[in-house]
């Protein structure tokens, strides 16, 4: 859940750019319209309203036929030449009714109306070709038949002149000539009865032709579209939301699997080997110097109550060692250990406790801004003058209780100057008259100046940015503050976005407030 809270944005936006995109590229696109026009192919010359069954299955395999015959290209000349075009229709498709004899003419172009006049046109001319499939045939049979009869009728005249050549009174008695005369009759006979039959079959031909051919009966004619089937720019809408929420879910996929960062979802005691003692809420619109101190300004944000909370942690922590002195650091710059140190030091102070607060950063020093006060004195006075009083270089900030040592002028050497022995023997003085000294350091990865800062306290408060600071940075710290033998208290997670930033009691105290560093 607190994946998809933080990563929803990625997705949504891809859904409205994905989604606008296909809808946008949709409305452009050129209107298509489609139109369709039925016919029934019938076996024989039957009634179509009730043919037999042996007429339905023969009409099934005609049907089949038909369909492939009626775009094919003489067909489709035939049309053309009908309507006068110089080029072939195209987007003519036809398609069979599954389990009957009815042949569907499709037709799809950007006119509506010259759609339909395809269609119709189609069914036509394709009603035509067939009947002058069938016209051919007979033609075809009767010029055979008509030279069978002419062929009969030529062995008929030769017949006829041989009798005429051999039938004279003077063959009346010889008996090889009488039986070539039976045999020249007899043959006669047989072509002229042949012949007869020839004329016979001529004459009812063409009606057995036309009767026997399959018939082809317009179902419905096609009909001028009004609706496009083309462009559908709600259903490319969908497809394209449908498309950005996947993209999306991979980019948060991808960017959750290369985001080495650290996030409250993970076990960051284990990283550490130190518990988390707060998760401290994202404050936007916090502006650095004294806005930074929220605990002040605003007393029930959850950021605040997480403050609370780290206070009471830090108490339990101490029962297992005394805390009189600790250092607050991080991994790296710029998240947020300075802003973490003067409002712990803060709640600290509004519980009773005397609390110094010394910034020991002595590259980027930060609290003087913090609490709006001079750093033309502090930490590096005291240490250049060891038997100044502390007091002389700290100042009363915003409780009673609460005293702050900035920096003061930036030494060439700082290292140096936190390495010494009187940084030492300056945090004893100063641990005899509070209860407590909050460390401000450098972070533990950019200078070597907070290992030796903590190896002069009881611990470390280590803070870390969630979705900022590095897993493998994290790591890495808290590894050189144990190899030095420092104790890491806890760790604190800062600016934490959403729900998961808010305290238990930030429920009960309303929304979380805006929070920056």
């Amino acid at each position: 859940m607190g994946i998809a809270r933080r990563r929803a944005w990625i997705v949504i936006l891809l859904m409205l750019i994905s989604g606008s995109v296909a809808y946008v590229n949709s409305s452009r696109e050129t209107k298509i319209y489609s139109t369709s026009a039925t016919i029934m192919i019938s076996s024989t010359g039957q009634s179509t309203l009730s043919p037999d069954y042996n007429s339905l299955v023969s009409s099934q395999y005609l049907a089949e036929t038909y369909r492939m015959l009626v775009t094919s290209s003489t067909v489709m000349d035939r049309v053309a030449e009908e309507l006068g075009y110089d080029f072939v229709p195209s987007g003519v498709s036809s398609s069979l009714i599954e389990g009957s004899q009815f042949i569907t003419v499709n037709v799809t172009d950007t006119d509506p109306e010259r759609a339909a006049l395809v269609a119709n046109t189609v069914v036509a001319e394709f009603e035509t070709y067939v009947t002058e499939l069938a016209s051919d045939q007979a033609a075809s049979l009767r010029t055979e038949i008509d030279a069978k009869i002419a062929a009969y009728e030529e062995r008929i005249t030769e017949i006829d002149n041989e009798l005429a050549e051999i039938n004279i009174p003077e063959n009346a008695n010889d008996p090889r000539i009488q039986q070539q005369i039976t045999d020249l009759q007899q043959e006669r006979s047989s072509i002229t009865q042949a012949l007869n039959a020839l004329n016979t079959s001529a004459l009812t031909l063409s009606a057995e032709i036309m009767a026997s051919s399959p018939r082809i009966d317009l179902a419905s004619s096609a009909f001028v579209p009004t609706t496009p089937i083309e462009p559908q720019p709600r259903q490319a809408l969908m497809l394209g939301l449908f498309v950005g929420l996947m993209l999306g879910i991979g980019v948060v996929a991808l960017l959750e699997f290369m985001d080495n960062t650290v996030k409250p979802e993970q076990n960051l005691q284990e990283i550490t080997g130190a518990p988390v003692l707060a998760t401290i809420s994202a404050m936007n619109k916090l502006q650095p110097g004294g806005a930074q101190v929220y605990t002040l300004a605003q007393p029930q944000a959850s950021a605040t109550e997480a403050m609370r909370l780290l206070r009471t942690n830090l108490e339990f922590a101490s029962a297992s060692g005394p805390i009189h002195t600790l250092t607050v650091t991080s991994p790296g710059p710029g998240e947020g250990k300075s802003t973490v140190t003067a409002n712990i030091a803060v709640v600290m102070a509004q519980s009773g406790m005397k609390v110094a607060i010394i910034d020991a950063d002595l590259r980027k020093p930060t609290q003087h801004r913090v609490f709006g006060i001079p750093n033309d004195r502090g930490l590096t006075t005291l240490l250049t003058h060891p038997d100044q009083d502390w007091q002389a270089a700290t100042t009363k900030v915003a409780l009673p209780g609460l005293s702050l040592i900035p920096s003061g002028p930036l030494p060439p050497n700082p290292a140096d100057l936190v390495s010494s022995s009187r940084f030492e023997e300056l945090l004893a003085r100063i641990r005899e008259d509070v209860d407590l000294i909050l460390i401000d350091s450098p972070p533990v990865l950019s200078a070597s100046d907070s290992l030796a800062i903590a190896a002069r306290t009881d611990g470390v408060l280590l803070v870390c940015q969630s979705h900022r600071t590095r897993t493998d940075a994290l790591r890495h710290a808290s590894h050189s503050i144990r190899q030095g033998g420092i104790r890491i208290v806890g760790v604190v997670l800062n600016r934490q976005k959403g729900q998961q930033g808010a305290t238990y009691y930030g429920e009960y105290y309303g929304r979380p407030v805006s929070q920056g560093d």
